[in-house]
């Protein structure tokens, strides 16, 4: 069972101090003797130590947490930053410290505060508005700070986010070519800055295959959510009186509630139907339709979110910098 430092101290009959300095490898510069600095080396290589967090954590006057708000758990591509950020955090013996602001701002403020209260020593934010109305307390907290997925700029902070335009023109190139440009466009939280680059990608590709009334495949709802997926494909199939022959969501959420309006209406699920979503999951693997999804690197946002963590002070004021991270087109049953 490994010993704490008084453990150690009062064992080897050392000072806490004496101790804690060979610990943190403070012996020449203190000028602790070889033969004492060995004698504790060794005693620590027998039975190893364990550091009291929340002491330390008091003395240096830091946490040893990164703090993490999300807009909503129940989104995949969210969980699976969570997971990505906790192992990366875990292997610098970080915690983290995850809070959902369910999109709504004043919630988003709310946990900013609470996390700068428990003293994170950086913070990680997917935000639902611009960061002018979080910079008094960010600024005052004086904590590393890197926004994630939504580029609401100008940015006062580094932002990490995917290539969603080019991720969008890609996707709905394929789309509107299989389908003889009709292919219609299921976004939920509409308003959000990465569903705007997704629209803004599908619009390119309806004018570069000269399809004027490409607004008009647009269907928006203002949430994220099943619930907004089954309500645009309702109000589809109310229009048409019957499902479209394809479609795209603008996330796993959507299509979920899409997907289950169809089979609510019509019964069953034609596998006719060309699909196409941002965000990937195995269980699209189940549907005997053609399907087409968007699979962001959750590893390398995450990897360069924690880059720019421990990299200096984000920078506030001045434009800060800004990293894309390129997604992969998966096909199925094509």
């Amino acid at each position: 069972m490994s010993k704490s430092v008084e453990e150690i101290a009062r064992e080897t009959g050392f000072s806490v101090t004496t101790v804690r300095l060979v610990i943190y490898g403070q012996s020449e510069k203190y000028r602790i003797s070889a033969a004492t600095t060995r004698r504790i080396e060794d005693y620590i290589a027998l039975h190893g130590y364990s550091i009291n967090h929340a002491a330390r954590s008091l003395k240096l006057k830091r946490s040893e947490s990164i703090g993490f708000v999300v807009p909503d758990l129940a989104n995949p591509f969210f969980a699976g930053l969570v997971a990505a950020l906790e192992m990366l955090c875990r292997k610098r013996n970080l915690l983290l410290l995850t809070v959902a602001s369910h999109e709504d701002p004043d919630l988003e403020i709310r946990a900013v505060s609470n996390l700068l209260a428990r003293g994170v020593d950086g913070l990680v934010i997917a935000p639902c508005q611009r960061a002018t109305r979080l910079q008094a307390k960010l600024d005052k907290a004086s904590v590393p700070v890197v926004l994630l997925d939504r580029d609401y700029s100008p940015s006062l902070y580094p932002t990490v986010l995917s290539d969603n335009y080019q991720s969008g023109l890609e996707l709905a190139g394929i789309m509107l070519s299989e389908s003889g440009g009709r292919c219609h466009f299921l976004c939920g939280h509409a308003r959000s800055p990465s569903i705007k680059d997704r629209i803004r990608g599908f619009l390119a590709a309806c004018e570069t295959r000269q399809i004027k009334a490409g607004k008009g495949l647009i269907r928006r709802e203002p949430e994220d959510s099943a619930l907004a997926g089954s309500k645009m494909m309702q109000r589809l199939i109310d229009s048409r009186q019957r499902p479209p022959q394809a479609f795209m969501c603008s996330s796993l959420l959507v299509l979920e509630g899409a997907l289950q309006q169809i089979k609510f209406q019509i019964g069953r699920i034609d596998s006719a139907i060309l699909i196409g979503t941002f965000d990937d999951h195995a269980m699209l693997d189940l549907l005997p339709n053609r399907v087409l999804s968007i699979k962001q690197n959750v590893a390398a946002l995450a990897g360069r979110v924690f880059e720019r963590l421990l990299e200096a002070d984000a920078p506030t004021g001045r434009s800060a910098p800004r990293d894309i991270v390129a997604s992969a087109l998966i096909k199925r049953n094509f």
